[in-house]
């Protein structure tokens, strides 16, 4: 068996690693090597994780789970390709009307992602199609009401954002107004200066541990 590293390791965070397992490749995310309070955790976003992949089932663009070896760790499939944050390819038009559609189903199975911001939690397969990945916070809302409704406004914020990265041109006026909202609203949401700050003071005491 042999492995690549996927995600930058941090003691806070999974291990995400490409693993060769009998000539297939396969994306494993454990946190069986972290310490105990990480662990506790872990454990329970692996469980709603695996949850939500049950939720996802047969729906194309989104990676297959398969069995695990034991309840810290989560494996799914490998769909190939990059992410779009380190692809050195530019998705056009036909990538994101089918991304679009990705997201319509997924929510159409009552998921809600949360974090479509992130380019990293989209792929581009070798074909060129869309993928998405990292459901460990996402929520599960399976019945179509306001509130539900009021969470897919996050994923399609996040949508545009990312939209607006790649192909800025291509941005229609629905997505303009909600990238708009999204950049006013994350300028006071308390929740990501908060994980910005948590991220500055580590890096600091890394500093002050070196000297």
């Amino acid at each position: 068996m042999t492995y690549h590293e996927l995600k930058k390791n941090r003691p806070y965070g999974p291990t995400v690693r490409l693993v060769s397992k009998g000539g297939k490749l396969v994306v494993e995310k454990t946190y069986r090597d972290k310490g105990l309070p990480v662990r506790l955790l872990g454990s329970a976003l692996i469980f709603w994780e695996g949850f939500i992949y049950s939720r996802l089932q047969g729906l194309e663009g989104i990676p297959e789970a398969l069995p695990a070896p034991d309840r810290l760790t989560l494996v799914t499939g490998f769909m190939g390709g990059e992410n779009l944050k380190d692809t050195s390819r530019t998705p056009g038009d036909a990538y994101f009307a089918s991304l679009k559609n990705l997201i319509e189903r997924m929510h159409g199975r009552g998921v809600i992602h949360l974090d479509l911001r992130n380019r990293r939690n989209y792929g581009i397969d070798d074909r060129g199609m869309p993928y998405l990945v990292d459901f460990a916070t996402c929520l599960y809302i399976p019945w179509g009401n306001r509130v539900r409704r009021l969470f897919e406004t996050i994923d399609w914020m996040g949508f545009a954002k990312v939209k607006d990265k790649i192909l800025p041109r291509s941005l229609d006026e629905r997505e303009k107004g909600l990238l708009s909202l999204g950049e006013r609203l994350s300028m006071i949401w308390l929740p990501t200066k908060l994980v910005r700050a948590v991220r500055e003071w580590v890096k600091l005491l890394r500093s002050k541990r070196r000297k």
